[in-house]
């Protein structure tokens, strides 16, 4: 029997979660119980936010042109990140509390994977049983086990 009894896979906008089920000659099947979508996490920022007034006149010095500060909008776009990788992790915490009683794999992006295990519960983290640095949310549920060692054969 493997360890894992769930797979989680997620990328900035969205997340899987499969269920490990080992067959006796095919090793392990994977059976999808959620998917979820954040719709924060698509489209532009420029379509989300539409104030103009809050932006901040830079001049480049030569007295002539003047353009607007990005300070604002980064700071907009860090605040964003931060609540889709909470969502993230707290859609995680209540499907492994409802499934996944065992250990479970992760796979995330690698730019958002220590992010979202950061926002974890302890008792979470502690049962990861493999961390996966991929964008793996479009790949196929047949494909996903050669991409985590605790499910090839041995």
């Amino acid at each position: 029997m493997t360890p894992t009894s769930l797979i989680i896979v997620a990328d900035r906008g969205s997340l899987k979660a499969y269920r490990v089920d080992e067959t006796p000659t095919r090793g392990p099947s994977l059976r999808l119980i959620q998917a979820f979508d954040l719709t924060d996490a698509h489209g532009k920022l420029v379509d989300k936010v539409t104030d103009l007034a809050g932006r901040f006149p830079v001049s480049d010095g030569a007295g002539g042109r003047h353009a607007n500060s990005i300070a604002e909008r980064t700071q907009l776009e860090t605040e964003t990140d931060r609540r889709i990788h909470k969502q993230l992790a707290d859609q995680i915490v209540k499907i492994i509390d409802r499934s996944g009683k065992e250990g479970w794999s992760f796979a995330a992006p690698a730019e958002i994977h220590g992010a979202i295990v950061d926002l974890l519960p302890r008792a979470a983290r502690d049962r990861i049983v493999e961390h996966v640095k991929s964008d793996l949310v479009k790949i196929e549920s047949a494909k996903l086990p050669s991409h985590f060692r605790s499910l090839r054969p041995l």
